[in-house]
């Protein structure tokens, strides 16, 4: 191997070992956490408070890995279909458990769209218990998988 050949390939190595040094750090700069053993209505709460003071990134953190892709279909299932507009304006007034069979639960919050008003909007919200944790299950998500047939079923009883 020529000198030019080395000088290639130690460049080459460093440049990917940077790369997995960064990805799997996450780049150096500050990462969200998730508090470990919250019930579900507390995981609503806090994907709720994340959401609303569009700390996105951390609000993921309450959504199963296959909701994640699309933590915006939970924002807009929340926030009335509206978006994150409409729930930085939102109050959540109350968030129960209503229903647990197993690694499934269902929450039903209720939140207020405008500000001083009396109008009330109540949104159940499925949670998927992974690894002892619960997890936000996009609303679409329940219906489209089969694995949530259990979670699905829950919904219709309320």
């Amino acid at each position: 191997m020529t000198r030019k050949q080395l000088l290639k390939a130690t460049a080459l190595i460093a440049i990917i070992v940077l790369v997995a040094l960064l990805a799997g750090c996450g780049g150096g700069g500050p990462t969200a956490k998730r508090p470990t053993g919250l019930a579900p209505d507390a995981v609503v709460q806090a994907f709720f408070n994340a959401a609303k003071n569009n700390r996105l990134n951390e609000a993921a953190l309450y959504v199963t890995p296959d909701s994640r892709r699309d933590t915006r279909a939970v924002i807009d299932f929340l926030s009335g279909q509206n978006g994150l507009a409409e729930l930085k304006q939102a109050n959540l007034i109350t968030v129960k458990k209503v229903a647990e069979q197993g690694n499934y639960a269902v929450v039903l919050a209720t939140l207020q769209p405008e500000p001083n008003s009396f109008n009330l909007s109540v949104k159940p919200v499925g949670l998927e218990k992974i690894d002892g944790e619960w997890y936000i299950v996009d609303f679409n998500n329940i219906y489209e998988n089969a694995k949530y047939k259990v979670l699905e079923q829950l919904l219709k009883n309320i």
